[in-house]
């Protein structure tokens, strides 16, 4: 029976290899698999590319040049397209007093675009007076030379915030001679408001119409041009300027301008319905990517699921395999003799005689006793400040064949020596016999090895 006994026990061992080696092989693809899950999981929806307003780059895209003329002489301004910011553009906005010449004086008008390209529009609401200094324009067919403004409730402004003033104001006008009412000869200023829903009077003149008070140069030539907050929404309609201080000037509020359009029937797009269709936007696109992540999610987590009960089986194999190997090893021998457990009875122990644990004990069981300042792999654990020591300095055991301790430098920085005060080699092991001392780095750290009786007194020497 025992040569039965013996072959099954060697069929185990095959068994504990090949299902280690399984599992070790299984083990990579579960942690992989682990790794891309948390990968997945930490993926975010992003919405940084949304654009929620506008840079004065694209703000000059909405910007025209309007000019009244007749026999050599005339006058010009700015204008500004309205309708959706993502369409054809046929409506402009301005001043009533920037086309005053063209309604009352008979004056040809025309709006201009790039490389000399114009449009001929009819003036389908003019008012020029102190109640209000407004005109909407309106081209033959609609045109993508320019892009449409978004409107801001100007109830919503408030004084400090910052405005953006873009037109084409005479003062830059006459130093540029290659000006041709392009794109590339707006102005754009800027400033901040200084005032709110303000009725500007001057010299007993009185206006009855609401404006913003800021002091963003803009100068004749600016006249019904667009005054935008930060976010290159349009807040207010530039329009007079103090004859007594370049700092103070006045646009009228979007709120007028859009009363108009709403009377006279013209599409514009508000600032709340342009932040409303990014929202939606937003949402559909978060929606989108929440369902193809919960999808990613859940295939990873069957990934994981899987491979990490293909490592589990195969460790439970090895483990049940190990424990019938240890049985019928047990059963088979009548007598176990195991490390740090001797059969005469005696216990091995190691005494620290100088240093950190000076006149401590500490007994060698079945398993290798590490010393060193690391404490997740050593036994005797000394302080981190500990000069000399290194993390896994030294390890030993008592080997109950040859009765007499085993002792291994583990690559220590400063060393191990023995009594003798020789060094040991890296790895190497060395025999110490009971009554033995050696030293970590130097002689403020040693310790002994002996062996006691099981009533506690130690072993008489012969």
């Amino acid at each position: 029976m025992k040569w039965v006994r013996r072959i099954f026990m060697f069929l185990l061992i095959i068994a504990i290899g090949g299902s280690g080696f399984m599992a070790f092989r299984n083990f990579k693809p579960w942690r992989d698999a682990q790794e891309e899950l948390d990968e997945i999981k930490s993926e975010t929806f992003q919405a940084d590319s949304v654009k929620r307003g506008f840079t004065a780059d694209e703000n000059q895209q909405s910007v025209a040049f309007v000019l009244c003329i007749k026999n050599g002489s005339g006058s010009c301004g700015s204008s500004y397209a309205i309708g959706d910011p993502d369409g054809k553009v046929q409506y402009f906005v301005t001043n009533g007093h920037v086309v005053q010449d063209h309604v009352e004086n008979g004056y040809d008008i025309a709006i201009y675009f790039d490389d000399l390209e114009y449009q001929v529009p009819e003036v389908v609401f003019y008012q020029y007076d102190q109640n209000l200094d407004m005109a909407v324009l309106k081209i033959p067919e609609p045109i993508s030379a320019r892009k449409a403004v978004v409107i801001r409730d100007s109830d919503e402004v408030a004084t400090g915030e910052k405005c953006t003033a873009i037109g084409y104001p005479d003062k830059s006008m006459e130093w540029d001679a290659n000006f041709i009412g392009d794109i590339n000869g707006q102005t754009v200023s800027s400033g901040v408001i200084s005032k709110v829903n303000f009725q500007p009077s001057y010299s007993g003149y009185s206006f009855y119409y609401r404006t913003f008070q800021i002091d963003t140069f803009i100068s004749h030539g600016n006249s019904g041009g667009p005054l935008l907050d930060e976010n290159g929404f349009l807040i207010g309609m530039n329009t007079l300027g103090s004859p007594d201080s370049e700092s103070v000037n006045f646009s009228i509020v979007s709120n007028e301008i859009t009363a108009i359009l709403d009377q006279e029937g013209i599409d514009y797009t508000s600032s709340k319905d342009y932040l409303k269709a990014i929202d939606k936007e937003i949402e559909a696109d978060q929606k989108k990517f929440d369902k193809k992540h919960n999808a990613a999610v859940e295939e990873a987590e069957t990934e994981v699921t899987e491979t990490r009960n293909k490592f589990l089986l195969f460790c439970a194999i090895a483990a049940a395999c190990a424990v019938v190997l240890l049985i019928l090893f047990i059963v088979g021998n009548k007598k176990v003799v195991m490390v740090g457990e001797q059969d005469d009875g005696k216990k091995s122990f190691v005494y620290c005689t100088k240093g950190v644990f000076a006149g401590q004990k500490f007994e060698v069981t079945g398993q290798t006793m590490t010393i060193g300042r690391d404490q997740n792999s050593c036994t005797i654990v000394f302080p981190e400040d500990t000069p000399g020591i290194s993390s896994n300095h030294c390890s030993i055991y008592f080997d109950a064949r040859t009765k007499a301790f085993v002792l291994t430098d583990n690559g220590s920085t400063y060393g191990t020596y023995l009594s003798d005060g020789r060094k040991l080699t890296k790895g190497v092991p060395e025999k110490l016999l009971p009554g033995s001392t050696f030293a970590l780095a130097d002689k403020a750290n040693e310790f002994a090895v002996d062996r006691e009786a099981g009533d506690g007194k130690k072993k008489k020497k012969d």
